[in-house]
């Protein structure tokens, strides 16, 4: 399982991420590529983090995000999550899906957001637009339903990543459910010199329950 930290790291985190194979998450408002000593990262849309600043989603800046600045990079990001609209559903799924239109013949992997009100019957049909699945949502609903949109991914030979696993409960849970990949920035939250131990030692267990 893959593992991606925020952005807001300092040099020595992203050496110690270097070192231990870890990844880096990136949004437009971030994005930077003087820091390009990773080895995989992934570009999040930045629809979450206009959401809890109270802010409508910066369509212009992620256009000019994947079409001016990724082409100029010397790694190209492991998958880009397609806009979304935070807390809306089907309607979210709705506005994914036209922004897929416009984004399909762009050479990356573009992951669709799942959330709450959503369901399998609704995106099983559409699936096939996307080259992943990015569990989004509460964190109720990821438990509750992250199993089984593990599985319908899989079903369809696409990865699966969850977004905001930071806990070492979490990250065990999505150890356990096939999880292909997760993020969260609570990983530089984790005052303890201990706290990337703790993250060694939940990647290294499959059986929680939570």
């Amino acid at each position: 399982m893959k593992v991606y930290c925020g952005a807001a790291a300092g040099e020595k985190v992203l050496s110690y991420m270097w070192e231990k194979d870890y990844g880096i998450m990136l949004n437009p408002l971030n994005f930077r590529y003087s820091r390009n000593g990773w080895r995989y990262w992934a570009l999040d849309n930045g629809a979450y983090k206009a959401y809890t600043d109270g802010v409508d989603f910066d369509e212009k800046r992620f256009l000019k995000t994947i079409v001016e600045k990724l082409p100029k990079g010397e790694l190209p990001p492991e998958f880009i999550v397609v806009p979304d609209i935070v807390g809306a559903g089907t309607r979210s799924l709705e506005f994914s899906l036209k922004w897929i239109e416009k984004l399909k013949n762009l050479n990356y992997n573009w992951y669709l957001a799942v959330q709450d009100g959503m369901s399998h019957k609704d995106v099983e049909s559409v699936i096939h637009k996307f080259d992943g699945v990015f569990i989004g949502g509460t964190n109720k609903w990821k438990v509750s339903t992250g199993e089984s949109w593990v599985k319908l991914a899989h079903k369809h030979n696409l990865p699966c990543h969850a977004g905001r696993i930071g806990t070492y409960r979490r990250i065990v849970w999505s150890m356990r459910i096939n999880v292909d990949s997760i993020d969260s920035t609570a990983f530089f939250s984790w005052k303890s010199p201990n706290a990337y131990k703790r993250l060694i030692s939940a990647k290294a267990q499959t059986l929680l329950e939570i």
